[in-house]
């Protein structure tokens, strides 16, 4: 069922300016999940904003659960919206408890038992007494979001929720964020510009561009089958290869210099083999990434990154012939 609405919404700071948000549209289900990705001036933080009244656009209209909250007539101020919100910066009150900075919010407090559930959910229990800077990033984070939470919001709005938190703490807090959010049935938009969050948490991606919706699907069809080299290259390392070297290849898109069409491999589908169509050269360089080898091959037409996971001894200046499989 359709939660919230997005209708070419566009916002231009100044008429000099490149707009920041042009003429974006999508919908969010009910205890969906989406993520906005994308570089940095995408779009996608500002967007963010219009959807949480912090922010007016100059043209389009947002739809929460039926109702207008921008349109040509209308503007919901953001505290009469029905959203949650946490900012990247968490923003606890550093002079409140945790259990004082949760029932903060309108409301929060008129439900004891939701919010104990909610903070046994997020596993912050025993954490009620201690102030901010007596806890860890990782609970501080969800802090703010038990806060955001305990005033039962239609929509969640999140702002970069895990750049602040250190590589080893990102896949626990993201793995206990994604059971809250189920648990409690919340439907989430999220800003991210770290793919591999938006990978694990998502539903569907937004994948911004100059302020343009550039792709929206789910992470594997974004990923699988990208619409350009930009979204492609959003998820790491890509060989684009001519569409005429790879006739029977599933997917193809655009070459950014308008020669042609090319299709999108990557690092990791590559097999030694000389499997038609082969890709003969000459190993140019060999890199121990842990988990695999990464190997730069230089053949005939390009030069080709691959990941290489078989036990075989390569070494630069080898000849090496290999082969792509790529998803239907």
């Amino acid at each position: 069922m359709k939660l919230l609405s997005i209708q070419n919404i566009s916002k231009q700071y100044t008429a000099n300016d490149a707009p920041a948000v042009n003429g974006v549209s999508f919908e969010c289900e009910r205890g969906e999940i989406v993520a906005l990705i994308g570089g940095s001036g995408s779009g996608k933080t500002t967007l963010l904003r219009i959807i949480a009244g912090l922010e007016t656009p100059d043209t389009g209209e947002v739809v929460l659960d039926e109702k207008p909250l921008n349109s040509p007539s209308v503007f919901v101020p953001p505290e009469k919206r029905d959203c949650g919100l946490v900012f990247q910066d968490y923003a606890l009150f550093p002079n409140k408890t945790v259990q004082q900075n949760i029932t903060f919010g309108k409301g929060a407090a008129d439900d004891p038992k939701q919010v104990k559930r909610l903070i046994e959910l997020a596993g912050i229990g025993g954490l009620e007494q201690r102030f901010p800077h007596e806890i860890s990033g990782g609970q501080q984070q969800r802090v703010a979001l038990v806060r955001a939470l305990a005033t039962r919001p239609t929509l969640l709005l999140l702002d970069e929720p895990l750049s602040h938190l250190d590589p080893e703490l990102r896949d626990s807090v993201r793995t206990e964020l994604l059971k809250l959010f189920r648990e409690t049935d919340t439907t989430v938009l999220f800003v991210s510009h770290d793919i591999e969050d938006a990978m694990a948490m998502a539903d569907r991606m937004v994948v911004m561009r100059e302020g343009a919706a550039e792709q929206i699907g789910t992470p594997g069809e974004v990923y699988d089958r990208p619409v350009s080299q930009h979204v492609a290259r959003l998820f790491g390392k890509t060989n684009f290869i001519p569409a005429g070297l790879l006739p029977n290849a599933p997917h193809s898109i655009p070459s950014e210099n308008g020669t042609g069409r090319v299709v999108p491999v990557r690092p990791h589908q590559w097999r030694v083999s000389d499997r038609s169509p082969a890709f003969s050269g000459t190993v140019q360089s060999v890199t121990n990434r842990g988990s695999h080898r990464e190997v730069t091959l230089a053949t005939e037409h390009l030069a080709l990154t691959i990941h290489l996971t078989e036990q075989i001894v390569i070494n630069t200046g080898d000849a090496l012939t290999v082969s792509c499989t790529l998803p239907d």
